[in-house]
Order: structure tokens, then C-alpha cells, then sequence
């Protein structure tokens, strides 16, 4: 058998290829010289067809399928979209077995299963990391043509700006805590703080220089943190975190540290790394903050099989394993 027949084999007939996959970690496959990317999607195609769940009459249908491995990647990039394990089993099991075209019919089951929501009247704050931020405004329309004709065309943010905080309300002060590590600060105590970009726990970022312009409230704060060790641990409490443990946990991380999340620490939960009814306790190396999200949905127990991943810390940061990773020794 060629090499090419060899690959065609392993792509036609995945569950082969899958079945093998299955019990590895991360590690094993990128020691066979598989890419991180391959070797995760791999892992999470294995543990879906192969892994337990108490969906398994729908597994086994999945199992049967004469789909090839590149499409069971296209299914699972819409079952990544379901809300549900039930969802997730109806939505792969369905897909497994159709002869339709897989990105149709999936988009119809996805809208099907979760119909548009009808926008709701209010003030909306998208961010963005290492980007702009966007406010956004849902109301009546004849209240937004209002306001849209207010603000005009021409240099619309600068208008704004002026009708907020020239002719309105007055700017606030910064009521947040701006996590400056140590290295940082020598940084803009000499002169370089344009080169230094400042996490808030609010969601924005600030330069070093505009901190230095920047006119702080009396009850705003300002958190050194060493670069290498994290913050001080304070004390142990209860099941409940202190207020100064909670501002040092979003010190530690100014948004929640879950892959790809941008929501801001002053809104976040404390979160136990080591579930307090797992034995977890109270203590600052144990504890991070996580957007209410991400800490429902995070895998608490270490012994159950892994779904989505949780947060731990690894060498005193605050990461996301993901649940085809093993934990780092």
C-alpha cells in the first residue's frame, strides 16, 4: 500500500484511526510528529465517538457513519455550537447519517434549536483584547434616528465625546484596579510608559504614560505584582473569598482567564481552582476570578470525565486546560 492510499484509507475510514486516538494524550501525538492543532482535534473527534457518556445508543450510531474524518471535523464545528449535551448527541447523530449537505442542515437544526433572540432595549459593552472596545445602544427606532441625527456624520465619536462629557456628565474617575507588574513600573518611573499597555479590571487597557496623567479617585487602586511569583497570599477564610481577595484575584488576572474571554474582572465570580466541595479551600493560590459563564461551566471535578475544560494554575498563572490536555507535571 502507498503512502497515498494509506492516507485515503485513514480519511475514509475514520473510526479506525479514532479508536487508536482514544486513551492518548496531547504529548503522544505530537511525539509522532502530529501538529498541536491535529493532535487536539483528534482527541476531542476520539473522545466524542469514543468516550463515555450516557448517550451511547446515539455514539454508536454516530460510530457507524460513512462519513470521512474530514467531515466529522465539519460536525463537530456546529456541535461545538449546541448549549447541550442533548442538543450535541441529537445535532452529531443526525449529521452522522444524512446524505444532505452538512453545512445546510446544520445551520437549519442550529436555528431551530435556538431561534434569534428579539434584541433587547438597552446599553451593550463588546471588548476586545489588544483592541478598540464598542458600546452599543438598543432602542426604539425613532429613539435611535434621534440620537444618530444628534450625534451627526461628521466626526461622530468626537461628538459623542462632547455631548457626554462636555455638555452632560461629567467624566468619571477611575474607580478600578490597574495591575501594574513590577518591571512595568520601572518602565514609567523612567520615562518609557508609552511602551507599556496597563490592564484595568474594568475591561480597559490604559498606557503607562496616561496613567501618569490620569487623575485616580481616592478610593481608586493600584496592584504591584511581582512577574514571577503572582500575588501575596493573605489568608485563609471561609467558603467565601475576602473583598481583598477577590480585588487580588482580578489583579492577578483583569479578565477572565478562559481561552478567548475578554469579560472584565470588576464582573466577574471568585472561583475555587480545587472546588471547595472537592476539599478546596479558601486560600489565594487557590483562587481566580471567571465570568458567571465560565464558572458554571467549568469541569469542577477532576475524577469525572472532562467536557469543558477547566482552570488551573500552572507555574503561578492562571490558565485553561483544555479537556483533551493532561495537567502539566
Amino acid at each position: 500500500m502507498t503512502r497515498l492510499q494509506d492516507y485515503a484509507r485513514q480519511l475514509t475510514s475514520p473510526m479506525e484511526l479514532l479508536g487508536e486516538v482514544f486513551g492518548l494524550a496531547e504529548a503522544d501525538l505530537q511525539r509522532l510528529g502530529i501538529s498541536r492543532q491535529e493532535s487536539r482535534e483528534l482527541l476531542l473527534l476520539a473522545a466524542a465517538y469514543f468516550g463515555p457518556t450516557s448517550f451511547t445508543r446515539r455514539q454508536r450510531t454516530c460510530r457507524a457513519t460513512k462519513h470521512c474524518l474530514t467531515t466529522l471535523k465539519l460536525i463537530e464545528k456546529y456541535v461545538s455550537r449546541t448549549k447541550t449535551q442533548r442538543d450535541a448527541w441529537a445535532l452529531r447523530a443526525e449529521l452522522c447519517v444524512t446524505s444532505r449537505d452538512i453545512d445546510t442542515l446544520a445551520r437549519i437544526r442550529l436555528k431551530e434549536m435556538y431561534p434569534p433572540h428579539q434584541p433587547q432595549r438597552g446599553v451593550r459593552v463588546t471588548r476586545r483584547k489588544g483592541g478598540p472596545s464598542t458600546l452599543s445602544i438598543t432602542g426604539d427606532s425613532d429613539f435611535i434616528a434621534d440620537l444618530h441625527s444628534t450625534i451627526g456624520e461628521d466626526s461622530p465619536l468626537e461628538a459623542v465625546e462632547r455631548i457626554f462629557f462636555r455638555d452632560g456628565a461629567t467624566r468619571p474617575v477611575a474607580r478600578t484596579n490597574i495591575v501594574i507588574h513590577l518591571d512595568e513600573l520601572d518602565k514609567i518611573l523612567k520615562g518609557g510608559g508609552e511602551e507599556v499597555t496597563l490592564q484595568m479590571t474594568n475591561g480597559a487597557e490604559i498606557s503607562g504614560a496616561k496613567l501618569v496623567e490620569k487623575k485616580l479617585a481616592e478610593v481608586g487602586l493600584i496592584t504591584l505584582i511581582h512577574p514571577f511569583e503572582g500575588p501575596v497570599n493573605l489568608y485563609r477564610t471561609s467558603r467565601f473569598a475576602s473583598e481583598k481577595q477577590r480585588l487580588m484575584a482580578a489583579a492577578e488576572n483583569p479578565s477572565c482567564p478562559w481561552a478567548e474571554c475578554n469579560y472584565p474582572a470588576d464582573k466577574c465570580q471568585v472561583h475555587h481552582l480545587q472546588a471547595w466541595k472537592h476539599g478546596g479551600e479558601t486560600n489565594i493560590d487557590n483562587l481566580t476570578i471567571a465570568c458567571p459563564y465560565h464558572n458554571g461551566v467549568n469541569d469542577d471535578d477532576p475524577h469525572a470525565p472532562p467536557v469543558r475544560g477547566r482552570l488551573h494554575r500552572n507555574h503561578g498563572r492562571i490558565e485553561w486546560l483544555p479537556p483533551w490536555a493532561s495537567p502539566p507535571s
